[in-house]
């Protein structure tokens, strides 16, 4: 059995068990239902680790080493059908020290239609499929007027499914497995040429990925 696995199958059977726990002290007359209905609107939030617990950004990559993640939203166009959009835009700099002006760049989009099945009790199991693109890219400086690019992007389509566990009114926590095809690339120039040293364009992974998470939604 895989790390990765493991990693997202011990949460999300930490998630079951809150809820039968919860269901078990609960009647038919208190059971909250889950929002599917045309018109609502959520947060999605990655949550982290069971021992350094917090809340992080929708993941865009699958394989890159370099991870992008963004804000994660979903809005109900349907009684039942949601579209959930990623969006990440991020750029720092060291600013110019005694060697090097380093600039790293991430970008992402991604787009998911989910179809929501007949609520169970207080959990919304679901379908779906999607797409993502992701880049990231490093840009160098030096005193020498020097300029090494190098960059990565990955290109991913899916299916999946998950569930979404309202433990109180507009708050879901839930799991999803994404299982679909990956493309990944990279590149490399120094002052626009390419780069001899660094790997040539081209696909390094292509195949089936799988990749699952812990969420929170938020309704607002």
């Amino acid at each position: 059995m895989s790390r990765s696995f493991l990693k997202f199958i011990v949460p999300v059977l930490v998630v079951l068990g809150i809820a039968t726990a919860t269901y078990a002290q609960e009647t038919e007359a208190n059971i909250i239902r889950p929002i599917t209905k045309s018109g609502s609107a959520a947060f999605v939030f990655n949550l982290g680790g069971l021992g350094t617990f917090a809340l992080a950004g929708q993941p865009l990559t699958t394989v890159l080493p370099s991870p992008v993640v963004g804000a994660g939203a979903k809005w109900f166009f349907a009684d039942d059908l949601a579209l959930k959009i990623l969006l990440a835009f991020a750029t720092t700099s060291n600013g110019m020290d005694t060697t090097a002006k380093v600039t790293t760049t991430a970008l992402g989009i991604g787009a998911i239609i989910e179809y929501h099945f007949k609520p169970l009790y207080s959990t919304s199991p679901y379908v779906g499929g999607g797409i993502k693109y992701a880049s990231a890219s490093t840009t160098t400086g030096t005193n020498s007027n020097a300029q090494i690019k190098s960059g990565a992007s990955e290109f991913n389509i899916s299916v999946l499914a998950g569930f979404d566990w309202f433990f109180t009114r507009a708050l879901a926590i839930g799991a999803e497995y994404a299982l679909g095809f990956t493309s990944n690339s990279t590149s490399g120039s120094i002052n626009g040429k390419d780069n001899p040293d660094a790997p040539s364009p081209s696909v390094i992974a292509l195949g089936l990925v799988g990749s699952g998470a812990v969420h929170l939604v938020v309704y607002f």
